[in-house]
């Protein structure tokens, strides 16, 4: 029988519970995770190449209590979409990943990607080690509230001591753009030791263009997809920030109380701060703020979701069986995200060039 008649699941896939107890597909192949429902977790293990067709839709007709007619069609959806994803034997992904297990380059969500070194679980486990054994919900207090405090400790010094703009040119600058680059591999291992200590270490530490324009950093936290738990996935996703929240706060002391260089370094680092801190943040990008939300709401792959609903009603474009199933309320809800997205996407870019513009012609007024 082949794979349209009697459908086999691969035997190299692995069926796991993630957050909320959720069944996931991981394929080692490309190194991906699948969501499932759980009555689809419980078809695909019947899924074994010995079964027909009609036999799985007695199957589930038996389950439910209907007629096998009545889910035929559900059945043809569901193994259509397994075949899309490459996830039966004898067939191929529709979208082959582009990113694969051991390569350096790759492309997701809009941002190409390069990874640097895939050693950091090795150098962040003698020192996860010793943080398992203390009580989270002390050492999470701690961090937490350092992060939060150095927050608004460093808004409020925004608001009320910002540096001119003059005074954001010159050496003070250069030295805070280095303390910054040092900050943002401090933010990037900071995900990495959370993911540690829980158990998921992440696949890397690499640079990427979101947008293909704006340069960041970033951990590989894809496996974050088996912790269990949503206040581990919260933590994972805002560890990052809450971080910076400890940088900003020393940088706004030291706005507040010292001067000379220092300051100015420290007014130059706190901007800077501030603005990532913005980036960081935002639910509307693919940032740590969204996939903190995702993770304390049971959210997956908003985004992606209001994308496909947003090219279905612009381009005409085929809906994925599950977004067809979704309820009429959770669409419309999506289809605005999506396009709030869309806007802040371009406003985003408009305000970067802007923000050249602006500085370029700063340092041309400033030079002799």
């Amino acid at each position: 029988m082949d794979v349209c008649t009697a459908p086999k699941l691969r035997e190299d896939l692995e069926i796991i519970r993630g957050m909320d107890d959720h069944p996931l597909v991981f394929d080692p192949q490309g190194g991906t995770y699948h969501r499932l429902t759980r009555s689809a977790a419980a078809l695909l293990r019947q899924f074994d190449g010995t079964r027909s067709m009609d036999e799985l839709s007695a199957l589930m007709a038996e389950r439910r209590g209907v007629a096998a007619e009545g889910v035929r069609r559900e059945l043809d959806t569901f193994v259509a979409e397994l075949t899309r994803s490459g996830l039966l034997v004898g067939t191929e992904p529709e979208r082959p990943a582009k990113k694969r297990a051991g390569g350096r380059f790759g492309t997701s969500m809009l941002m190409p990607r390069f990874v640097v070194t895939r050693a950091l679980p090795a150098v962040l486990e003698p020192a996860a080690r010793p943080l398992r054994r203390i009580p989270a919900l002390l050492s999470v207090g701690v961090f937490a509230a350092g992060g939060v405090l150095g927050i608004l400790l460093g808004l409020y010094t925004v608001l009320t001591s910002a540096p001119p703009a003059e005074e954001l040119l010159g050496t003070g600058t250069l030295v805070a753009i280095v303390l910054m680059l040092f900050q943002i591999l401090v933010h990037e291992s900071a995900h990495a030791m959370v993911a540690q200590v829980l158990g998921v270490p992440v696949r890397g530490l690499g640079v990427a263009l979101l947008f293909y324009f704006m340069p960041l950093a970033y951990v590989d936290r894809t496996d974050a997809y088996r912790v269990r738990s949503r206040g581990g996935r919260v933590l994972l996703a805002l560890a990052g920030p809450l971080s910076d929240g400890w940088f900003t706060g020393a940088a706004a002391l030291l706005v507040l109380t010292a001067d000379g260089p220092v300051a100015q370094v420290a007014g130059a680092l706190l901007i800077f701060q501030m603005l990532n801190l913005v980036t960081n943040v935002n639910p509307m990008l693919p940032s740590d703020g969204y996939a903190a939300i995702e993770a304390g709401f049971g959210l997956v792959d908003a985004r992606g979701r209001a994308f496909a609903l947003l090219k279905h009603r612009l381009l005409g474009r085929p809906l994925p069986g599950f977004l067809e199933r979704m309820p009429v309320r959770s669409r419309r809800l999506h289809l605005v995200y999506g396009l709030v997205c869309s806007v802040y996407t371009v406003a985003l870019g408009y305000f970067v060039v802007q923000s050249l513009i602006w500085s370029f012609a700063l340092v041309g007024r400033s030079m002799p």
